[in-house]
């Protein structure tokens, strides 16, 4: 979900525990936009999840947790709902959500070119808008914190097959300080220690918005992504995943977000089947994602782009997509 532009900014470059030095080169930072994306949001579900046997309480009622066992035993119930509501599907061309050339067309437009109004307790954090053609021009290097061995394989096998579709390496790298996408999956702990140096590190604006996210129960991970204003090409992206995730849930956020920071910020609830929607019924790439990443990275088009210069070649691009069914 494309959020908005700010400008970016990081504290001094010294060590701390937990990896929050040097959040992005001294190089980068002068005139760089940030776009913030949200995703998983669960207020819709939150109530739900509070409920009682005979009264549906509501969030504030509920009081729900924003750290520890608490919190992880609250997404795991999430999980579980996710699912009562055939939610969290994995197929990867699932045969009751076919897709031809002209759902792609639009669905491409709908994700590369749109931004959607980010609102927090009633307020609005950024105004939703059109939004110019973003991605990467060259090979991105990735670094995390915190992750665990298998959300490390996990993670590796993602991006060798994102680097496959866009034809770029993604590469793992122990520089996080250089590393062009940065995952930082905290404990409350830690958490508690990014707020105290947020403001320094991150400034006002977008330090408000990761702070929200220590704090709030609803939002699991938040990804951030920075454009370079010389050529307006992706130049950082920044991922904050909570580490009482587990299981599909936690797999299905690391996936999104990373995913997410090549450039298809928005979601579409008409993107189907597809992880660019908010509904989280598919939480793996499915071969509709390949497509949009595909299309997304095709030599034809270019970082910096409107709607309207690009959606002539976007038509051809798709049309040119072997086995693709027209309309």
């Amino acid at each position: 979900m494309l959020v908005s532009l700010f400008p970016f900014l990081c504290g001094d470059e010294q060590e701390d525990r937990v990896g929050f030095s040097g959040c992005l080169p001294r190089s980068k930072r002068d005139g760089n936009r940030m776009t913030m994306t949200l995703n998983f949001t669960l207020q819709r579900r939150m109530g739900r999840l509070c409920a009682g046997a005979a009264t549906l309480l509501t969030l504030t009622a509920c009081a729900p947790p924003s750290a520890g066992p608490e919190l992880a035993d609250l997404y795991g119930r999430a999980e579980i709902l996710y699912r009562t509501e055939a939610k969290f599907r994995t197929e990867y061309d699932p045969i009751d959500a076919p897709i031809d050339a002209q759902a792609l067309e639009r669905n491409f437009l709908k994700l590369a070119f749109n931004s959607e109004e980010q609102v927090i307790d009633n307020k609005t954090i950024v105004p939703g808008g059109t939004v110019q053609l973003l991605r990467w021009s060259s090979d991105v290097t990735y670094s995390s914190i915190g992750i665990s061995l298998a959300d490390s394989r996990h993670l590796d096998a993602l991006a060798l097959r994102i680097g496959g579709v866009i034809g770029r390496d993604v590469i793992a790298t122990d520089d996080l300080a250089g590393a062009d996408v940065k995952i930082w999956m905290l404990n409350g702990r830690e958490r508690a220690l990014l707020r105290e140096n947020v403001a320094d590190r991150f400034g006002e604006s977008l330090g408000g918005f990761i702070t929200a996210w220590t704090r709030r129960p609803e939002l699991p991970c938040i990804g951030m992504i920075s454009t370079d204003p010389k050529d307006d090409s992706l130049s950082v992206g920044l991922i904050f995943v909570k580490a009482e995730l587990s299981g599909n849930f936690r797999r299905a956020c690391i996936t999104e977000e990373f995913t997410q920071v090549f450039g298809l910020i928005n979601d579409d609830p008409q993107a189907r089947p597809s992880i660019f929607n908010d509904d989280q019924e598919f939480i793996e790439l499915t071969r509709h994602d390949e497509y949009l990443l595909k299309v997304l990275y095709d030599p034809r088009l270019r970082a910096g782009m409107t709607e309207a210069e690009a959606r002539p070649l976007v038509r051809r691009i798709v049309q040119d997509i072997p086995g693709l069914a027209g309309p």
